[in-house]
């Protein structure tokens, strides 16, 4: 069965859902109805922040770059930094420009066997129904409309653009009656930087709203005109906004953002432990909420200017409805070009807006509309049957129907990415999208419709139960951790994402605590299990004695996390002095990122074929290689390999410290080299630095190195180990290195020996290179050839 997946939308979920599918083996197409990427990051005011800090604001497999300085960057900054991320995973193939989707059809089963299932999708599994989806997609280029098919569809269309929210005015009062211009906030943020501020310039603009759009349009208006001109804001409903970088918004993680705080409010599906524990602590939750109003009344003018919300700071947190104030937002109110009005309804006359019912009259010239979208309609209308259609019906009491936010139990072979909220939305997308890619690679399956449909009630009745009058805005900020827990357990990971009891419960999660389960590991043939990153390693070895067992104990096995410690500072740096090259010239020749004389030729003739497959790096010592392997992306997975579980502890701690390794499929295991878990063709590389000469025996050695070969895929192999001596060493040293380097039962062989060992191994066409900067040790690299097929060893 084909698995043709179509992803409608390139803003930050729809690249993230782009990249998770890539990574699973899918050839996903993204249509985009711009002519570029970023979603709603491409129509901002100038004026525009991030409202997080870029810390907790980012991909798992992408830092911000050290040019962005600002803990809140401007739009600029944040589109050339989700620029960057389509560049370094190769997104933009995949996305089609200027094609706007105007509807899709589900064909292949009728409305009454959907509405009968009890599985969702028939199966519960992301193909398992014989139906597809008919997209209609229109090239804004010509008009022309072509028609796709995919058998599942991801709708990563967001809610905060595409359809504008517009007031419902009586006729007297609507903006027809008005003799200036009316704009939505949408309208005026997708205009060229320089025509918003020409039509504002010298124009007496009144803004209705109060979060971010508004006060960002506000800020632009009072920039230009000053207090000549003031803009005017009326705020039908404020809201509870903190200033930049204030001792709150600092410190809200530890009050709202950790498990502990999420122990002070009842979860959907939580035990009866727990919803005692909630009842019996809601009043440290109602206590910490004053506190943080009483700081905001303190820090801000909310009483001089009546700004006061009618609601709890907790509700407005809860329903995602917490800011950011611009920087020296209430300056500009002081200095008088910023006019706040407090107003519950409004309307319009022939020389501008008028508020509650006459009392108050603003002349105007521009009224700009800052009043939210409706993406719950944007979601109804791109279904063509009115069957689906009315599964997205929007709300004012309930927040869309979705499971996990993301699947409708009635809808198949369809997700909804970016429409629910979260304490952050890019981290948030980028989690849904891991286990939506699980999900698509038949990791997991969906439970019965009714057990989905029981699941989203309880949701709701959360949503209900804490965001008040906004319960529909599908927001899951105080119950986020919650929430990662679902999607964890279902994707077989331990969501307990922090080190020690403390950090777990009272430090903030953010992006980078859930960075490790993206590194998914692999999946065993005989077993049948799913093996990934959820614990330090994966223990695969095999109870000695048991099926004839063979246990080979190297060197590594012994390494006291003191010796680990000297070997990722240091010790392995001056293997160079022995002839081996070192971590970082080693790696480059295999990475080929640098064109070296000789390294480059080894490089593209041994090691391009492994580009892009599995590679596993034995005896791995503390990962110091395998971070280097990891974070060149050269590879669809990477495994690091060892027998000791103090060098696979600390190599998983060194790994969880380093941010800027790629999180794909990276897995820790512990294993025999002389039994590898790994079935015939499993593998496309293998990787042996510095190791061969730990085996106790040379005939040990040169077996485990005949069995990679089968192992292999693509039948590559890299294993530098020290020479006992070359024909340049001294013969009178010759003898008391070979008795000193027994004593230490390492097993270094000569030239000579080697080449026998491979000769008994059926391994032909030898030919060896050694490098030898010191003549005591020196490296020697053997190529051996099977036919056609190159090893390096």
């Amino acid at each position: 069965m084909e698995r043709r997946v179509v992803i409608v939308g390139a803003g930050i979920s729809g690249l993230l859902a782009c990249k998770c599918a890539v990574e699973k083996g899918f050839d996903p197409l993204v249509f985009e109805a711009g002519s570029r990427v970023g979603g709603i990051w491409v129509s901002t005011p100038e004026s525009t922040r991030l409202q997080n800090v870029k810390a907790g604001y980012r991909f798992s497999d992408l830092d911000w770059p050290d040019s962005v300085r600002e803990e809140r960057p401007p739009s600029t900054q944040v589109l050339e930094y989700i620029d960057s991320y389509v560049e370094r995973f190769g997104l933009l193939p995949y996305v089609r420009f200027n094609s706007r989707v105007t509807s899709i059809d589900y064909v292949g089963e009728s409305e009454e066997e959907v509405e009968g299932w009890d599985q969702w999708g028939g199966t519960g599994s992301a193909f398992g129904s014989i139906g597809k989806w008919h997209v209609h997609v229109r090239d804004e280029n010509n008009n022309a409309v072509k028609e796709y098919r995919a058998e599942f569809v991801i709708l990563c269309l967001g809610r905060f653009s595409g359809i504008a929210n517009i007031p419902d005015l009586p006729p007297d009062r609507c903006s027809k009656v008005f003799g200036g211009r009316v704009v939505h906030s949408m309208e005026y943020s997708a205009m060229e930087n320089a025509s918003a501020l020409e039509m504002i310039k010298g124009k007496r603009v009144t803004i209705v709203g109060s979060l971010k759009s508004a006060l960002d349009i506000a800020v632009e208006c009072a920039n230009v005109n000053g207090v000549e001109l003031p803009c005017t804001m009326i705020q039908r409903t404020p809201h509870w906004l903190m200033p930049r970088d204030c001792l709150l918004g600092k410190y809200i993680g530890y009050l709202y953002f950790n498990r502990f705080s999420e122990l002070l409010i009842h979860k959907p599906g939580e035990n009866t432990m727990l919803s005692l524990v909630a009842m019996v602590l809601s009043p440290l939750r109602w206590t910490i909420s004053k506190l943080s109003e009483i700081y905001l009344r303190w820090t801000l003018p909310l009483r001089k200017y009546q700004m006061i919300p009618p609601h709890s700071f907790y509700e407005d947190l809860s329903s995602c409805q917490i800011g950011i104030l611009p920087e020296g937002f209430y300056n500009r109110v002081k200095e008088g070009s910023i006019i706040l009005r407090r107003a519950r309804s409004f309307g319009f006359n022939r020389e501008g807006v008028i508020t509650d019912e006459g009392a108050g009259h603003f002349p105007s010239d521009v009224v700009i509309l800052a009043t939210g979208f409706r993406g719950d309609q944007k979601l109804q209308q791109i279904f063509r049957s009115p069957h689906f259609q009315k599964h997205f019906v929007g709300s004012t009491t309930a927040p869309l129907p979705l499971y996990r936010q993301m699947i409708h139990p009635r809808i198949p072979q369809l997700a909804v990415i970016g429409y629910a909220e979260g304490i952050a939305n890019l981290p948030s997308f980028e989690i849904r999208c891991r286990w939506l890619a699980q999900f698509l690679d038949r990791k997991f399956q969906l439970p019965a419709v009714k057990d989905m449909e029981e699941d989203v009630s309880r949701w709701q009745q959360h949503m209900n139960r804490y965001a008040g009058r906004n319960s529909w805005r599908s927001c899951v900020v105080t119950s986020n951790i919650w929430y990662n827990d679902q999607l964890c357990k279902d994707m077989g990971c331990n969501p307990r994402r922090k080190k020690g009891f403390w950090a777990e419960w009272f430090q903030p999660y953010g992006p980078m605590d859930y960075a490790a389960i993206y590194r998914s590991g692999f999946k065993g043939s005989r077993c049948n299990k799913s093996h990934s990153s959820k614990d330090k390693f994966r223990d695969l070895t095999l109870t000695a004695g048991k099926d004839g067992a063979v246990r080979v104990s190297c060197l590594s096995c012994s390494r006291s996390p003191l010796v680990l410690f000297l070997y990722e500072r240091g010790w392995c740096q001056h293997f160079n002095r022995s002839g081996i090259p070192g971590p970082d010239k080693e790696f480059l020749l295999l990475s080929l990122r640098f064109l070296m004389l000789s390294c480059s030729k080894m490089a593209q003739e041994y090691f391009k074929p492994a580009e892009g497959g599995f590679l596993v790096d034995v005896s791995c010592e503390s990962g110091l290689f395998t971070r280097k392997f990891a974070k060149s992306g050269n590879y669809s997975g990477v495994i690091a390999l060892d027998f000791s579980k103090n060098i696979l502890s600390q190599s998983y701690d060194l790994i969880e410290q380093d941010e800027t390794i790629l999180t794909g499929n990276l897995s820790l295991v512990r294993a025999d080299v002389a039994r590898l878990p790994f079935s015939s063709g499993a593998v496309d590389a293998v990787h042996a630095g510095a190791a061969i000469h730990c085996c106790p025996s040379p005939s040990t050695a040169a077996k485990i190195n005949f069995c990679f070969l089968f192992l292999c895929s693509r039948r590559v192999f890299l294993g530098t180990t020290f020479l006992c001596y070359s024909q340049s060493t001294p013969s009178v040293f010759r003898l008391v290195r070979s008795r000193i380097l027994q004593n230490f039962n390492f097993g270094y062989l000569t030239a000579e020996e080697i080449e026998d060992l491979c000769t008994s191994c059926s391994l032909t066409n030898y030919r060896a290179k050694s490098s030898s900067p010191s003549q005591c040790s020196p490296l020697r690299s053997l190529r051996l050839d099977i036919g056609s097929l190159p090893v390096f060893m």
